[in-house]
């Protein structure tokens, strides 16, 4: 049974919050059948219809609320083409799920308009259907809204016509062959910019007032859409494209076909708010979501479990996109350092899944499925890219594209389109790193001139796997002659060894970081690749690479904390670029919040690099800062003010002033300058609370603030800006607060019981939502209680199905951080 095509009529009412609903959905069934099962959620059925013959007949029907489904009950058997119409009532909900209301502040009043999320389960809640992906079909959308509002839809308005009332009828373009969860509804008092200068036509569309702030969002727009074109080879099949600020929403942005949703802040650019590195964000998302125009919407999973293909693909091309417009921002550094450190943190647990969710579990993204599915998943093409070559990796994509579009595909069909097109062995790659769990991390020891390479799967905490992966290594090698050579090998078995030139004094494997591997060295070598990091020899990317490994290897236990901070300070101490640094601070301020004992240590070494750093590139920002080295100030600046700068502490205090004084900081700074006024100033809290009660203050400028308002030293000013947080703050931004004071080690041992505290109040954020503060909260804060944490969730995962994945994660990062503190 699959449906061919709906007849969707909303009339919405904003006095009630409710609307009215009339679908026709078109079915064709080859088998006879007398009931119909459809999705729906919260919608109260009025009446339901089957045409028979010129007739409509009343159906009797029955709502499981458990199940999310009706059963429709036919007059009698029927086959082939069956056509339903059902009447219906539903909620314009403040879930920021299904057909929802978002609130927004003109001139001191209070407005709303309504608009959709339906991923992965939720357009049950503005229409029944068949909610699946694998469940296509064509779509013609009409709304009945005051003649005052504006509605937007996938595709163009075909038709507006007055009606009795003060009420208006909006017809839209049929779609084409699409799943629900892409479909979009939006209806309120809009504002649009939009290029028409070629097809598509592309807007920026938000409430009154914000579309100024739209213009680099437009042009990046039109930039990632031609890429697209070009790269796939496929038009895109819509003749317009939106680009939406949302004020209230819970995630980054939404691809529904031909309508993409943002929050505001991942839209729209603030002249002096928003930052060098907040723009690349914003390019970055827009890049995503349009990559999704192709990866997803027009090719979309035949089931929850084949996610990866639509987010896999967006997160890689995301920074191909990117890449490709703004060269000069080194967009494959930060690729490394935000997707693919932050996928291989989480599957270095044990508690791990694999890219593609194995059997019939009903996948979804969340903190725990989220970092494997986008960032593992994207290292893993970038390594195909770098194994199979650009080319070969564009004509497979090319191929699978034109095989299913306006349908949908399975990874088996994927693989084997690409086989098809490429005649490499991409199976075999498949089996190990897409259907199987973990990462491998390759010991090296060197034997004369050969390389003795081993594998075993990489955790923090032991295993006892016997699993292996079909791996590209790519080496490079350091001669006495000053030269360089790069040796590359798939490495295929438990062990195998490579041939080196035998005036070879030090090799770096995985060079360039396209690996989705851990690397251990003997002793010798941790030294000789020390040398070279100190004598910038080492690329960016090799250098990184070899204190992120070291890093986690003392996170596993081979290191002690002191053997890295000595290795930092031998060899690391003049580092003044980006990538090795951001990594640097990080780990520096992971080990500061768990290992008390060496927290001085840790103050003292940070301090040292991070001024010299500071030294180098200079306190304040330049207008021809290139993004690297804007983005690496903003965050030393607040490490350096961490652990005890007080260079730093004088400037920052002295710019906070400043913001107090009426005068603008460079936006560059602003998210480190409002931290250190924080702790710096009196003023703060009362500043910060006015300022994020103000419509007046940019989306932007709010999340920067709500991040300081968890940095405050003392437990009664972090208690009361908590309390701020749930009583004032929107549900969209709750976690922003709670997630810094997690962070907060002047504060983070009240935060359990402030957590037991609030559980009532918490489980009413949304669910993503409640699941990051989870994964904030759990690892640190829940040290030195950790046989009560584990207790009490283990009673909490009895009682509650939802969020044991990031549960389960999160208690597992505890324990690897309780085994660090006690090393």
């Amino acid at each position: 049974m699959e449906p061919l095509h709906y007849e969707i009529r909303l009339e919405p009412d904003f006095k009630s919050f409710t609307f009215r609903g009339t679908t026709v959905i078109k079915i064709r069934s080859e088998k006879s059948v007398d009931q119909i099962v459809l999705n729906a959620n919260d919608l109260d059925l009025q009446i339901c219809k089957v045409k028979k013959g010129d007739k409509c007949i009343e159906c009797k029907f029955y709502c499981n609320p458990k199940t999310e489904e009706i059963t429709i009950y036919l007059c009698e058997k029927m086959s082939d083409i069956i056509e339903l119409t059902i009447d219906y009532v539903g909620k314009i909900n403040d879930l920021m799920k299904g057909f929802y209301r978002s609130k927004y502040e003109q001139n001191g009043e209070v407005k709303y308009i309504a608009v959709t999320q339906f991923e992965e389960r939720e357009a049950r809640r503005a229409f029944p259907c068949f909610d699946h992906p694998v469940k296509k079909a064509t779509f013609d959308i009409e709304f009945i809204v005051d003649e005052d509002l504006m509605g937007i839809a996938n595709t163009p308005i075909i038709e507006e016509k007055k009606l009795e009332g003060g009420k208006k009828l909006i017809r839209f373009e049929r779609t084409p062959r699409m799943s629900t969860y892409l479909l979009f509804f939006g209806v309120g008092d809009f504002e649009f910019i939009e290029d028409s200068s070629i097809r598509p036509t592309i807007r920026i569309v938000t409430t009154p007032g914000k579309t100024r702030y739209g213009n680099f969002g437009l042009q990046m727009a039109r930039k990632s859409l031609k890429y697209g074109e070009e790269y796939t080879g496929i038009e895109f099949p819509i003749a317009k494209c939106d680009y939406i600020a949302v004020p209230d929403f819970a995630f980054g942005a939404m691809e529904n076909w031909g309508a993409i949703t943002f929050r505001e802040n991942a839209l729209l650019v603030y002249p002096g708010v928003t930052s060098k590195t907040v723009m690349a964000r914003i390019a970055s998302v827009i890049a995503h979501e349009t990559a999704h125009l192709w990866f997803g919407d027009l090719v979309s999973p035949a089931d929850w479990k084949y996610l990866w293909l639509n987010e896999s693909f967006a997160s890689y091309f995301t920074y191909a996109i990117t890449d490709h417009y703004y060269p000069e921002w080194g967009m494959w550094e930060i690729f490394v350092s935000d997707l693919m450190l932050s996928g291989l943190k989480r599957d270095s647990l044990v508690e791990t899944m694999a890219v593609e969710l194995p059997g019939d579990r009903e996948a979804s993204i969340n903190a725990a499925s989220a970092p494997i599915i986008y960032d593992k998943g994207a290292s893993l093409l970038r390594m195909l890219v770098g194994y199979l070559g650009e080319e070969k990796f564009k004509n497979g994509i090319q191929n699978f594209l034109n095989k299913y579009k306006f349908s949908c595909a399975t990874s088996q069909e994927y693989w084997e389109a690409f086989q098809e097109t490429t005649s490499e062995p991409v199976n075999e790659f498949a089996e190990c790193w897409v259907y199987q769990a973990g990462y491998p991390i390759i010991e090296v020891k060197r034997n004369g001139n050969k390389l003795l390479l081993t594998q075993q799967t990489f955790t923090y905490i032991t295993n006892n796997s016997n699993k292996s992966w079909l791996i590209p290594v790519n080496i490079l090698l350091f001669l006495k002659n000053g030269e360089t050579k790069t040796v590359s090998t798939l490495f295929r078995d438990k062990t195998t060894s490579i041939q080196i030139p035998v005036d070879t004094i030090a090799f770096k494997i995985n060079t360039e970081q396209t690996g989705f591997y851990r690397v251990k060295y003997e002793e010798e070598m941790w030294e000789e690749l020390g040398e070279l990091v100190k004598e910038k020899k080492l690329s960016p990317l090799d250098s990184f690479g070899l204190e992120n490994d070291f890093y986690t290897l003392v996170r596993r236990g081979d290191y002690t904390l002191t053997d890295y901070l000595n290795f930092l300070e031998k060899y690391f101490g003049q580092e003044d670029r980006f990538l090795p640094l951001i990594d640097i601070s990080q780990n520096l301020m992971h080990a500061y919040l768990v290992v008390e004992s060496q927290r001085e240590q840790i103050r003292k070494l940070g301090r040292g690099l991070f001024e010299n750093a500071l030294e180098k590139i200079g306190f304040e920002p330049k207008d021809d800062d290139e993004l690297q080295v804007s983005s690496m100030r903003d965050t030393l600046l607040w490490a350096a003010f961490s652990f005890g700068s007080q260079g730093v502490a004088q400037f920052g205090a002295e710019k906070f002033q400043e913001l107090l004084d009426g005068k603008k900081v460079h936006a560059d700074i602003l998210s480190s300058i409002l931290k250190i006024g924080a702790v710096t100033n009196e003023k703060a809290p009362d500043h910060f609370r006015e300022k994020v009660m103000s419509a007046d203050t940019p989306e932007i400028e709010k999340l920067l603030i709500l991040n300081a308002l968890g940095c405050f030293r003392e437990k009664e000013k972090v208690l009361e800006a908590l309390e701020f947080n749930l009583e004032h703050v929107p549900k969209k931004n709750r976690n922003q607060i709670i997630n810094m004071a997690c962070q907060n080690p002047a504060v983070m041992d009240y935060m359990w019981q402030w957590f037991l505290d609030n559980l009532d109040k918490l489980e009413q954020l949304h669910p993503a939502h409640f699941e990051r503060v989870i994964i904030s909260l759990i690892p640190v804060c829940g040290l030195y209680r950790e046989t009560e944490v584990k207790k009490f969730f283990e009673e909490y995962m009895k009682k509650r199905e939802t969020g044991q994945d990031t549960i389960k994660m999160a208690l597992e990062l505890m324990e690897v951080n309780s085994k660090l503190k006690n090393a």
